[in-house]
């Protein structure tokens, strides 16, 4: 038998990648397809995160596969702080909705655990903001305690993306060129900012697992496989 030259191996290889490329799409296309013909069973989703979890991967892939807007904690800041913008989400929305909205709110300032919440200016912003697009719907909430402020909404899944300090600085070193040591510094005063705000405004331990609906470990996780475990709850009949 006569034995492949260099030249007809490589060829042979790039034929074999080609047509598992070509199979990989037609695999994710007949995966959407799916996912379009069931419907979400939620309106929004909340997504809460540590540095260096991969949430931006996640989050860009939820977004895409539902149509949904993303609200990072840049939009809902300034949304929040910019009485004019949320008076125009307010207004795109029908009288039924706003009556949804002032539910929301008073619900919100009901919880017996916030006895302040709502008393600062930016408080009652950004509770007004969180409500306004949760009950617009079709959107990914991403940080700011939208999950807290929100979990009394039975129409919102809440999601939890953590992952070792050690596997979250890599991906940061590598991600921004720092040397692992600054990687591990950056991850560590992000998530104190982050436990110190949700003290502040909430009076809640960020990983209080009562809060969540979904936690994932990313350390060995891969974005699709996080992405489609949420996908397969997101659309899936909802218990009473």
């Amino acid at each position: 038998m006569k034995s492949l030259g260099a030249d007809e191996l490589d060829l042979t290889g790039d034929i074999i990648e080609r047509r598992m490329r070509l199979r990989d799409v037609q695999l994710k296309t007949e995966r959407e397809n799916r996912e379009k013909e069931v419907p979400v069973r939620y309106k929004f989703l909340t997504v809460t995160r540590d540095g260096g979890s991969l949430a931006d991967e996640i989050v860009r892939e939820l977004a895409a596969r539902l149509s949904w807007h993303v609200f990072d904690k840049e939009i809902v800041n300034h949304i929040a702080e910019h009485s004019h913008v949320r008076e125009n989400l307010v207004r795109q929305l029908d009288e039924r909705s706003q009556g949804l909205i002032h539910d929301a709110i008073l619900r919100m300032l009901r919880m017996p655990e916030y006895p302040s919440f709502g008393t600062e200016q930016y408080q009652a912003a950004l509770l007004k903001t969180l409500a306004c697009i949760s009950t617009q719907g079709n959107a990914v909430l991403v940080g700011r305690g939208a999950n807290f402020a929100l979990r009394a909404e039975k129409d919102g899944l809440n999601v939890r993306l953590a992952g070792s300090l050690e596997v979250r600085a890599m991906r940061i070193a590598e991600r921004l060129k720092l040397t692992p040591e600054a990687a591990r510094d950056r991850i560590r005063s992000e998530d104190q900012e982050r436990r110190k705000f949700i003290q502040q405004y909430f009076r809640q331990d960020i990983d209080d697992v009562r809060y969540y609906d979904l936690m994932f470990n990313t350390d060995r996780l891969s974005v699709e496989e996080v992405v489609s475990s949420i996908m397969a709850v997101l659309r899936r009949p909802r218990l009473l």
